[in-house]
């Protein structure tokens, strides 16, 4: 019998690094409830980032999916992970850069979902990565920080909406699953964090729109104030005729257009 997450931990001599924006979960019933929100089962191909004592590695494993391919750069936590492959042989463990590596060539020939808690430092790149993978992946179900869940699931107009709104909603239908105290955690962050649940649309724009609206998106969000007009000037000489065309009002903010509206400005000027 496998002991406790938190035994498991000390006996490796594992404890949170900064360095890797580590905050460990020791709670099991925590990280049974993430799985549950998944919706993963022994069908599944799961990867996961960062399992670290490998709290919520348990979890998925007790889901007994197909395969599970757990990403993890510190070393310190391989030794733990080969001693949960002994009782569970379909795990794999990669040591590696989760920033670094290519999802499809993980060789699954199949999609699959990803279930990690992420760290707080490179959490939206990763999720920015995986959105331009988005053909290998059949769902994320991911814990960030509360701020960029909010982001991610916010609607137009208000303020917490954002280029990652709109990356994420043109690409997926997202859900807010449930939102996780700083207690959850060893050691405690200053923020609360949230589980968010993304599952890909089954028509996805091009990689060359997704381009074009990661594109248009940086220029209008960074300038937020800005008239939309002025902040996509420099991407096509009548921009104005562009935004009327498809009944955008040129003197709106960032904030004030659709994912929709987004997206069909990529499909009009690329």
């Amino acid at each position: 019998m496998l002991p406790s997450i938190a035994k498991l931990a000390s006996k490796h001599g594992i404890a949170p690094l900064k360095k890797f924006g580590q905050n460990f979960i020791f709670d099991e019933s925590l990280c049974d409830k993430i799985v549950q929100y998944s919706k993963i089962n022994h069908h599944s191909y799961v990867i996961e980032v960062g399992p670290g004592p490998a709290g919520l590695t348990r979890s998925i494993l007790k889901a007994k999916p197909k395969k599970l391919t757990v990403i993890e750069t510190d070393s310190r936590c391989i030794p733990l992970l080969e001693e949960l492959q002994e009782y569970y042989p379909f795990l794999e463990i990669k040591h590696d850069d989760a920033l670094k590596i290519d999802l499809e060539s993980l060789g699954y020939g199949n999609k699959f979902d990803l279930v990690s808690n992420l760290p707080y430092n490179i959490g939206s790149q990763l999720l920015i990565n995986w959105i331009n993978q988005i053909k290998s992946i059949n769902s994320m179900t991911l814990m960030l920080q509360k701020e960029v869940v909010d982001r991610i699931t916010s609607i137009h107009s208000k303020k917490s909406y954002g280029r990652l709104s709109v990356i994420c909603q043109i690409t997926c239908d997202v859900h807010k699953c449930f939102d996780v105290s700083p207690k959850a955690f060893y050691p405690e962050p200053k923020i609360w964090s949230s589980i968010v649940r993304l599952v890909p649309k089954a028509e996805q724009p091009s990689e060359k729109i997704l381009t074009q609206i990661e594109k248009i998106t940086q220029l209008s969000f960074s300038g937020r104030r800005k008239m939309i007009k002025s902040s996509l000037k420099t991407l096509h000489a009548d921009i104005e005729d562009v935004l009327h065309n498809l009944g955008i009002d040129s003197t709106s903010r960032a904030e004030n257009l659709s994912p929709e509206d987004y997206l069909n400005i990529a499909k009009a000027i690329v």
